[in-house]
């Protein structure tokens, strides 16, 4: 790959510079990533909202046209306010979740306490793809759907699935996949692009990969792994590498 930065390989997992390496790159916090560049956040899908809109409305509707008896009304903005409240659930966690693209990498999590990063040398251009019905993914690999990996909010629909470095420590490999829910994943793709390129790094034509690598999760056992692992040794794909299964 021409570049003028080179990305994370590791060829012998027990090369003291390889292990150096990777260490100094786990101990990265947000601030080594520098400026933000954009936000995104694991918002709920149109068919989520619509859903909540259809239970909720209703229920509004019917403590708004309550007869003047102040009991009466009382029990039903109780009855509605619990299923807001209820709904709210669902939705508080998107607001404060987020997928900051910053100038060197990527930092996930809550604003101010982001403890996961994602530096740009580890982000294999050529590991990502859009993810639809991502809910379902967690069903297809051994990992707890509550796992840090996964950042698809509670009613997100739409993702990009990112290959890069596990700074949540949970795997063997130092690589790993990040799912990152979002309304507009290919925003969020292009996004990535823009500040890999900016940041010397080979990945014009990730967006367009990862649109062409899109994947459906099935509720089912799928015929192949939508998210085939990178073991530690495995070379970067990168962009005109060949199309992950």
């Amino acid at each position: 790959m021409n570049a003028r930065r080179r990305f994370l390989e590791v060829p012998d997992p027990r090369a003291r510079d390889v292990v150096d390496e990777v260490a100094r790159l786990a101990r990265q916090d947000r601030r080594a990533q520098g400026a933000v560049l954009a936000t995104f956040r694991p918002w709920p899908g149109n068919l989520s909202w619509l859903v909540l809109a259809a239970l909720l409305l209703p229920m509004a509707a019917y403590a708004a046209t309550a007869a003047p008896d102040w009991e009466e009304l009382l029990v039903r903005a109780t009855i509605t306010a619990i299923a807001a409240c209820s709904a709210a659930v669902f939705v508080v966690p998107s607001l404060f979740d987020r997928h900051r693209v910053c100038e060197h990498g990527l930092v996930l999590g809550f604003r101010g306490r982001s403890r996961y990063v994602v530096p740009w040398s580890t982000l294999d251009p050529g590991r990502v793809r859009v993810v639809h019905r991502a809910p379902l993914i967690g069903r297809h690999r051994d990992e707890s759907p509550s796992s840090p990996h996964y950042r698809t909010g509670l009613l997100t629909t739409r993702a990009l699935a990112v290959n890069g470095l596990d700074t949540a420590g949970a795997h063997r490999s130092p690589f790993t996949w990040w799912v990152l829910g979002t309304r507009r994943p290919q925003r969020l793709a292009e996004a990535i692009e823009a500040a890999m390129v900016a940041d010397g790094y080979a990945a014009q034509g990730l967006a367009e990969r990862a649109r062409r690598q899109a994947v459906v999760a099935r509720w089912g056992r799928p015929a192949r792994e939508p998210l085939p692992e990178r073991a530690a040794t495995d070379p970067v794909l990168g962009v005109d590498g060949p199309p992950l299964p």
